[in-house]
Formats: structure tokens, sequence, C-alpha cells
């Protein structure tokens, strides 16, 4: 796959720089005069990983802060995916704590939970034993409807290299049934995902790179990163 790796600027800047923390992968460079910046990235093993952003501008002289990371976690397909169950199963109530289960007895470092829908994993889980983790879904509702799958991180060189999918649960929540004389309620959104061929289809992210005075004093936030996915094909594993 190949995927977009985008930089914003807060101004114009004659160098901008994307750069892997891991230092698996050389620094990417752009140096024309401008204020986004596009890097294209057409994965390999090594380029899992996390990624940020930086700029240099002419007057003054200065070299901004890295940006937020973000997270590029690549699907090799030559590892075998996880297991999954789900409990309860079949129709649950709402209110109801949900677990789903995923095991791999063999290179797993870390469990990824999937909704079907969602872009990012929903959750990631590191267990003691490497071979299983258990994940809960508290007070489910309508909402927590849908499919989910596992994943797992493979232990090794590289950082956020990921087996496919594995197999799915299905999770169905009946809605909490209206008290007599209840208002109706308020239709809700739905969510329309529409599949698209990959000559059509463009992964990117965008990276917000700060000014040099840009943050501010007191204790560092722990944001999780965003993460986007792609693709690896390669013979087995090494």
């Amino acid at each position: 796959d190949t995927v977009t790796l985008r930089c914003h600027l807060p101004r114009m800047a004659s160098r901008i720089q994307l750069c892997q923390d891991q230092h698996l992968t050389p620094c990417m460079d752009e140096y024309e005069m401008q204020d986004v910046v596009d890097f294209y990235i057409t994965t390999k093993r090594e380029h899992a990983g996390t990624y940020r952003c930086q700029y240099q501008a002419l007057k003054p002289l200065k070299t901004s802060e890295k940006s937020d990371p973000v997270e590029l976690v690549v699907t090799d397909h030559s590892f075998t995916p996880p297991g999954i169950s789900l409990s309860p199963g079949g129709l649950v109530r709402t209110g109801t704590n949900i677990t789903i289960r995923c095991w791999k007895k063999d290179y797993g470092a870390a469990f990824l939970l999937h909704k079907d829908g969602c872009s990012a994993a929903l959750q990631r889980q590191h267990p003691d034993d490497g071979g299983m983790a258990t994940f809960t879904l508290f007070r489910v509702t309508p909402a927590d409807n849908g499919t989910y799958r596992c994943s797992y991180l493979i232990k090794g060189y590289f950082p956020l290299l990921s087996s496919p999918l594995g197999d799915n649960v299905t999770l169905e929540v009946t809605p909490t049934p209206a008290h007599p004389g209840a208002p109706p309620r308020r239709p809700e959104a739905v969510q329309l995902q529409v599949p698209c061929s990959d000559s059509d289809c463009l992964t990117y992210v965008e990276l917000q790179a700060a000014p040099p005075t840009a943050r501010r004093p007191g204790p560092p936030a722990d944001p999780q990163p965003p993460t986007i996915y792609a693709d690896v094909r390669t013979r087995g594993p090494h």
C-alpha cells in the first residue's frame, strides 16, 4: 500500500522534514516554500513505526519543535491471525458488560481490538503472558452493535508490524423499552461506510507541526497518537 503523511505548518517554511522515531528508515525532506506537504510511503516492514513532522523557517532562521506523533501500523499477511470469542453471545440487553477475548500462541506482543467501520483500533492490551488478551465493553448500548475482530503486534525489531485481522464476532444489543407516556426518541444518526477500490482510495493522515513557542509550560499530556494502517505482503516471517 501507498500511504500519505501530510504535514500542516502554521507558516511558510523553507524545509519540511518527516522522521520516524525508530530510525529504521531515513528522514524525508522537502525544500520548497510551502505550508502543507505530502510525503508518500510505499510500505514495507521497516516503515512500521511512529512519525513526526518538523520544519525550518527562514526569518528568523529557526527549527520548530516536532509535531505530535502518528503511528503507522503495517499488516504482514505472512503471520496467522488470532482467535476471538465473545461472552455473553446472542442478543444482550442494554447495560450488559461484554467480554471479548483474543489469543495467539506465538509472536504476539500486544493485542488490538477493532470494530468494522472504525479506522483505528478501539483498545490495545499488553497481556503479561503474551498469549491472550481480555477486552471489556462496559454497559453496552445499541451504539455498540457491530462486528469485532482482533489483530496482534509482532514481537521483535519492527515495533508496529501487525498480523492480519482474525475471524469476527458480532455484538447485538437490544434497546431499552420506552416507558409508557415517554416522549418519542430522536432518530439516531446512521453512519454508512462505502468500500472503494485501490485505484480510487488514498490513505493519509495529517500532522500539525507546532511553532517553536507554541507549547505551554506545565506537565506534558499523554494523548494517544492517531493510527493508520497499511498492508505489506511478504513470503514468511523472519
